[in-house]
């Protein structure tokens, strides 16, 4: 006849080993419930990241604007990897372009070049930040609209000062610039920049790294607005910056 204490103990061992299957078990959906919270935070952050930093080119819900392309499309989740010839997967090229920027203008369809945003290259985003703004609009995938891309703005405007404001518009300025309130924050307030004397302002454009103002970084800027600018564009996006300094 078996001793009680074996007895005991045999049970005592079976029901630690029922408990730790059973805590087992419930680890699993644990983690799983983990990740997906992790996920979901991670999307809400990005939302804020994307509305602050991508929102004024890309629109609010990547629906693109004239200043650049739709990313919430059926179109760019499907297609855009086979146009360009990307050999890795889609969220990689995303998380790219994203850190990396558009140094260099590949196409006349969209008016600016894409400012790099990782802290690697120069930018003002951590790279987990990188990742949030990914993880957002790989969120739009499974039910991305089927609609067109966006079209680029053509500069018109019967003055200067308003060829100039169009201009301000169409190369993206307003996505970094704030003036009178609007726009972003990425670079400096430009709604008194021309106190400071045309000749800093063209400075500023044609040589943006020259100067740079407290609290902000180098890099930022695109480059290379010395090829693309005309000196009559130089000219209107003075009077612009002039018609609106002091309001």
């Amino acid at each position: 006849m078996i001793d009680s204490r074996i007895l005991v103990g045999l049970l005592a061992v079976l029901i630690a080993i029922s408990g730790v299957i059973y805590n087992g078990i419930g680890e699993v959906d644990r983690q799983v419930e983990f990740e997906r919270a992790f996920h979901g935070r991670s999307i809400e952050v990005g939302a804020a990241l994307f509305t602050e930093y991508c929102a004024e080119c890309h629109g609010l819900h990547g629906e693109g604007t004239p200043r650049a392309p739709t990313l919430n499309s059926k179109q760019f989740f499907e297609n855009r990897i086979e146009e360009i010839g990307y050999q890795g997967g889609l969220e990689a090229y995303i998380r790219l372009t994203v850190a990396g920027g558009r140094p260099v203008k590949t196409t006349d369809t969209w008016p600016e070049n894409m400012p790099t945003w990782s802290v690697d290259y120069g930018g003002p985003l951590r790279n987990d930040q990188i990742d949030t703004i990914v993880s957002y609009i790989m969120n739009w995938e499974k039910e991305a609209p089927d609609v067109e891309a966006a079209p680029a703005l053509t500069i018109t405007g019967d003055t200067p000062e308003e060829r100039g404001g169009n201009l301000f518009q169409a190369l993206g300025c307003v996505a970094c610039h704030m003036i009178n309130g609007n726009g972003g924050a990425v670079g400096p307030d430009l709604s008194n920049v021309y106190n400071k004397g045309e000749d800093y302002i063209r400075e500023s454009i044609l040589m943006p790294n020259a100067v740079i103002a407290e609290g902000y970084q180098s890099g930022i800027m695109p480059q290379n607005f010395g090829e693309r600018l005309t000196d009559q564009d130089l000219d209107e996006l003075i009077a612009y910056l002039k018609s609106v300094a002091g309001n």
